[in-house]
């Protein structure tokens, strides 16, 4: 224990620290200052939602159409501007992912994760589209393992956005964009 008690003390202290910086500097009584408005306090912190979300749907593949099943971890972070609107992160991720190609029967998987920024308006809800990039690994064995990878965009992610960056309803879709 007493070995224990200098690594201890290191981690309290950083703690404290981390915990110093997420204070605002303006902390203080409300009478101090001008009152905050909603948005300024919006400004003030960016907001987070991480999901978990199940696939399930089609799309037409480099050579056949396959037929996905597994779950897609969406995470967004929107940085609000003081007049409105701001940009978002969204961060998408495979998790145990896989399909079925038709006709072959034969089976793909799927994986990667991508990270896109987008700006939102300031309008008082904005819905944002993005179609991630992930990689198809092909069961024929030739090409495979020799032939890296197939880029691909099977998944289509809507964020739901209030002018503040408040995060609202997330979602996924299968299939090719654009049909």
């Amino acid at each position: 224990m007493r070995r224990n008690a200098p690594r201890l003390t290191a981690h309290v202290g950083l703690l404290t620290a981390a915990l110093a910086l997420t204070v605002p500097a303006t902390a203080g009584p409300a009478a101090a200052g001008p009152a905050r408005t909603a948005r300024a306090v919006a400004v003030a912190v960016p907001q987070v939602r991480s999901v978990r979300l199940s696939i399930r749907g089609t799309f037409k593949g480099p050579a056949e159409n396959i037929a996905v099943t597994g779950t897609l971890d969406v995470s967004v972070i929107t940085v609000p501007n003081a007049a409105g609107g701001g940009t978002a992160q969204i961060i998408s991720s495979l998790d145990d992912t896989s399909g079925t190609g038709n006709p072959s029967g034969g089976t793909y998987d799927l994986v990667g994760a991508d990270r896109g920024s987008l700006p939102f308006s300031a309008a008082a809800t904005t819905t944002l589209k993005i179609n991630p990039r992930f990689l198809l690994i092909s069961p024929i064995v030739p090409p495979n393992p020799v032939v890296p990878p197939n880029p691909i965009r099977p998944v289509t992610v809507s964020v739901t956005l209030a002018s503040t960056g408040a995060i609202g309803a997330v979602t996924a879709t299968v299939g090719n964009p654009g049909t």
